[in-house]
C-alpha cells in the first residue's frame, strides 16, 4: 500500500523536478547566447583596432550590419526555443496536476 505522505507530496516533487529541469534548459540557452555575444563583441573590438583608413572603416561598418543581422536571427531562434520550452512546461504541469487529482 502507498504511503499517504508520498501520495500527497509526489506531485509537488514532480513539479519541483520539472521546474528545475526547465530552469536548467533556459539557463543553458542564455549562457550560450552570452558566450556568443561576448565572442562577437571581442571580434568587433579586434576589427576596430585594425581600422587604419576610410576603406577599412567602411569595411568594418559594412560587416557590422551582417553581425547585427546574425545576432538578431540568433535571438529570434533562442526566443522560439524558450517559447517551446514554456509550452512543454505548461503541458507537463497540466498532466501532473490532472494525474494528482482523484477521479470522481
Amino acid at each position: 500500500m502507498s504511503n499517504p505522505f508520498e501520495n500527497l507530496f509526489a506531485p509537488i516533487k514532480e513539479l519541483n523536478e520539472l521546474a528545475l529541469k526547465s530552469i536548467e534548459e533556459i539557463t543553458a540557452i542564455q549562457v550560450k547566447a552570452i558566450q556568443e555575444s561576448t565572442q562577437v563583441n571581442v571580434e568587433a573590438l579586434k576589427s576596430v583596432a585594425e581600422i587604419k583608413d576610410v576603406d577599412t572603416l567602411q569595411k568594418y561598418l559594412a560587416s557590422q550590419v551582417e553581425v547585427a543581422q546574425n545576432l538578431s536571427t540568433k535571438a529570434v531562434g533562442d526566443a522560439q526555443e524558450i517559447a517551446k520550452l514554456g509550452e512543454s512546461y505548461a503541458t507537463s504541469v497540466k498532466k501532473i496536476v490532472e494525474k494528482s487529482i482523484p477521479s470522481a
